[in-house]
This record gives C-alpha cells, sequence and structure tokens, in this order.
C-alpha cells in the first residue's frame, strides 16, 4: 500500500502507461509538466514538455513492446518528491525477445498531485542521488 497520495498516484500512473490509458496525461502531469528520458529506449527525445509531448513520449516508450509490465520495488518520498525504483519486463513487438527485470529509477516531483516533473534513470541509486544532490545549499 502506498504511504503517500504522491506515491499512490505514481503507481496509478505506471498501470495507465502499460495499459495505454493516454487520456489520464491531463489527470496526472500539470499542463508544463516534463519528462526526461534515463536514455534506456532508442529514438526518444531529451526533454517532453506539456501534454502532447508527454502523450509523444508515452507512444515512442510502448510502441516497440507486445506487452510491458511495471514492477515497483523500493521508494523514497521526500515531501511532494517521489523517487521509485522499477524492474520493467517485456516482449519486443517485432524481435518477439522477452526481456525481464530490468531495472530503472524515477524521480518524480508533484504539486498538488500533478506532475511537473519526471526524471528517469537507469538505476534507482543514480534518481536518489539526484534527489540529495539537489537538495544541497547552493554554494
Amino acid at each position: 500500500m502506498a504511504s503517500s497520495p504522491e506515491l499512490a498516484r505514481l503507481f496509478d500512473i505506471y498501470d495507465a502507461f502499460v495499459e495505454g490509458r493516454l487520456e489520464c496525461i491531463p489527470e496526472y502531469f500539470d499542463p508544463k509538466g516534463t519528462y526526461r528520458p534515463s536514455g534506456t529506449f532508442p529514438g526518444m527525445k531529451d526533454l517532453y514538455v506539456g501534454h502532447e509531448e508527454i502523450a509523444e513520449m508515452w507512444h515512442a516508450s510502448t510502441e516497440p513492446w507486445e506487452w510491458l509490465k511495471i514492477e515497483p520495488d523500493r521508494t523514497l518520498i521526500r515531501g511532494e518528491d517521489v523517487v521509485a525504483q522499477i524492474w520493467l519486463s517485456g516482449r519486443g513487438r517485432e524481435s518477439q525477445v522477452e526481456v525481464e527485470g530490468v531495472e530503472a529509477g524515477h524521480l518524480v516531483r508533484f504539486r498538488n498531485l500533478k506532475i511537473v516533473e519526471f526524471l528517469a534513470f537507469p538505476t534507482f541509486e543514480l534518481a536518489r542521488r539526484h534527489l540529495e544532490d539537489s537538495a544541497l545549499p547552493a554554494v
């Protein structure tokens, strides 16, 4: 069970993502919300801004997959920011190759339960470090 409204919302977003429920984007993302991919999925832009571009990212991320599964693991909550470790599994649409247990880390910044910034990383530790580094005072 999620221990914060932001974490519960993030778990809902993971479900919507793999189920292809793009109509949820305005509900989950701020109109100026951003998504920065980790570089794991080839052919993606460096940054997606706003609902239309986030829908574009959604298509680019899921199109190559016949099916995709996201299994959340460790989480860290700091205010309205959530860091989550997930494990991706799926089968390539064309290749029919199955992959299982590919790690990703997400740092998701919410404001009023809407995503203002979604940062993807190859690992949970990188996402956690980014959160901690961004909390340090400027010198």
